[in-house]
């Protein structure tokens, strides 16, 4: 599906909501939601901590049942399998939101484009790829560990003007 005006500044705001969850989510990504009715947010959230629920219910749960017939953005496709939450992708289906606006395919093989598969399969518009190097950068150290199975490494390195770590005799 295509993109619609609007959709990159609601993601945007769902974006800065997902940083909400930096440093309180590992091993799960940071992850934003908004939904959005006659281009009014009337509903938001973001993953607040690993255990706790997605952004996606969130902010379907702030929004009630004016959730029915909107546009949710979420900064992840939204999950399809069971871990200590229930799957966020069903869930999305029954509040009946429209249309499904992800920033970018969640990378873990256990969702994988199955979450959009799910919701495609019940009639809801998915659209994908919105500010789509912003989220892989939000959670690049969740994307580094699902795709390379290491962990995400910052080196620094402490250097003199003329590019030495110590002096001839060893000190620093």
């Amino acid at each position: 599906m295509q993109e619609e005006p609007g959709d990159r500044a609601f993601m945007a705001r769902a974006m800065a909501l997902a940083e909400g969850g930096r440093g309180r989510v590992s091993p799960n990504p940071m992850v934003g939601a908004l939904v959005v009715k006659d281009s009014r947010i009337v509903g938001e959230g973001f993953h607040v901590r690993a255990g706790a629920s997605h952004a996606e219910v969130v902010a379907l749960e702030a929004a009630g049942e004016a959730a029915r017939g909107a546009t949710l953005y979420v900064t992840l496709e939204p999950c399809c399998h069971t871990g200590r939450t229930p799957p966020c992708a069903p869930r999305i289906v029954q509040s009946g939101i429209r249309r499904v606006v992800a920033a970018t395919v969640d990378p873990n093989p256990r969702v994988a484009g199955g979450g959009l598969a799910v919701l495609r399969e019940a009639g809801v518009e998915t659209v994908v790829g919105v500010l789509e190097r912003e989220a892989v950068r939000l959670n690049e150290t969740f994307f580094t560990y699902v795709n390379c199975g290491r962990p995400f490494v910052t080196l620094k390195a402490a250097v003199s003007l003329d590019g030495k770590i110590a002096t001839s005799t060893g000190e620093s």
